[in-house]
């Protein structure tokens, strides 16, 4: 299965996943629920929604959350920007992460814009049949989001000062 066919697969419903789980067992194709750069709110409960599915053993997520610190300072509020390409290198990431993990089913979404302590920056979750290969994807996507997709933020501090970071690497 290419990158192409599991970035078509991007329509596929989880039950579709299942559907395909059940008929090929355990290397069932991998299946996109979505992902995206937005300046929406993004949350856990979307992707696990979208996920979620009989076949499913195990629904691993991340959330990546907006703390109140980094390095020792405070910090009061960040802003990220992306590249235009973002949407399309994370949606290659996880197609990439699909393909390294049959028989899972994966959503993505990352948030640009201003965000607040506590909100949620990236929301992820894969499902699968078995937890040791929901892990191993979630992980893999996390890390490759983090590497590869050209998303910057902008931290203000509680003294007053700001930040550029870059989210690659």
């Amino acid at each position: 299965m290419s990158a192409e066919s599991v970035g078509a697969a991007s329509a596929s419903s989880a039950a579709a996943a299942a559907a395909a789980a059940a008929a090929f067992g355990e290397s069932a194709p991998a299946v996109v629920a979505f992902a995206r750069v937005t300046d929406e709110v993004v949350s856990v409960d979307e992707c696990v929604a979208a996920v979620e599915n009989d076949h499913a053993g195990a629904v691993v997520t991340f959330a990546g959350v907006v703390r109140d610190h980094d390095e020792g300072k405070g910090v009061t509020w960040l802003r990220y920007s992306a590249h235009p390409t973002a949407d399309a290198v994370l949606r290659e990431v996880v197609a990439e992460v699909a393909l390294a993990h049959p028989g899972t089913t994966i959503a993505a979404a990352h948030r640009v814009g201003d965000l607040a302590i506590t909100d949620v920056a990236l929301a992820c979750a894969v499902a699968s049949a078995h937890r040791g290969t929901a892990f191993a994807a979630c992980a893999e996507l996390v890390d490759e989001i983090k590497a590869r997709v050209p998303i910057w933020k902008e931290q203000g501090f509680t003294d007053g000062s700001t930040e550029w970071v870059a989210a690659l690497g």
